[in-house]
Formats: C-alpha cells, structure tokens, sequence
C-alpha cells in the first residue's frame, strides 16, 4: 500500500502560525470561527509543540514560538517568521532543490520527520519561511505523541 504524499483531509498549502500562547490562540478560534482541533501536540514544557484547527474545509496550523533553527517566531514580535506556509508536494527533496536553485534559502535539511512527513524549510527571497512536506507514513496521534516523547524526552 502506498501512502499519499498529501495526507487525508489536507490540502496542499496550509497556513501556519507563531503565536506566543498557541491555546488561548487555539480556544480564541474555536469561539471566533467554529474552529474544530484535530490535532495537537504539546512539548514537554507545556507549550503547543503543534496544533492543527479545522475551519470550515481548509486547515490552520499553529504553535508557540521555538527557537529551533527553522522555526517559528511569535506574531506578536519584530523580526523573523510570524506566518509560514506549509506546502504539501510529491517530492520534498525536489522541490527544496528547486526553491534553492530559484534563490531561496535552506533553513532546515530535508529529512524524515517523526510525524510521517519528509520535511524542510527553506525562506523565499522575500522573507517568507515554507515547510516543504511529502507525507510518508500514516501515523495515529499516539503514534506521533510516543516518537515524540522519545525524542524530546
């Protein structure tokens, strides 16, 4: 059985946002817009790691600021990355080489990420941070929750 590059239920782009206090974010958007959580995944210091939001048929995606390299800084401060875009494709190597060659920047390698993705980020000469992803395995969310207490402890 294959696996499709684009998980069930997701689109090819999605936004992803860096928000200093993710779940109030999180309970704001469900009051604000109906938004329905459909996956979530804090970090060991309490803070949203990841969080995905259904809003009507398209998928938000947040978390608390991080300083990992590649990551995500707080729209609520200057400088770095607020908004990302997160962008689905077959091939995630090729399309990280591609954005490289078109004068984008590596910010992250492309490798096999816990949660099923092969993944990289790459900042465009605008500023703009993506997250190149190619779904590569189908995981449960305790699947995700157990490789991810593994290794971050």
């Amino acid at each position: 059985m294959t696996t499709n590059p684009i998980p069930e239920g997701q689109h090819s782009i999605a936004p992803y946002l860096g928000i200093k206090g993710a779940a109030k974010a999180i309970e704001f958007y469900k009051k604000a817009v109906d938004a329905v959580e459909t996956f979530r995944l804090d970090g060991p210091d309490g803070r949203v790691g990841h969080a995905e939001l259904k809003i009507g048929d398209s998928t938000l995606m947040l978390a608390d600021p991080t300083d990992m390299e590649g990551g995500l800084t707080a729209s609520q401060s200057l400088g770095g990355a607020a908004v990302a875009i997160h962008l689905y494709v077959e091939d995630s190597d090729k399309v990280c080489s591609q954005a490289v060659a078109a004068s984008s920047t590596q910010v992250r390698e492309v490798k096999d990420q816990f949660y099923g993705d092969r993944s990289a980020a790459v900042r465009d000469p605008f500023g703009n941070l993506w997250f190149v992803a190619t779904h590569k395995e189908d995981l449960t969310s305790a699947e995700v929750r157990d490789r991810a207490a593994k290794l971050f402890g």
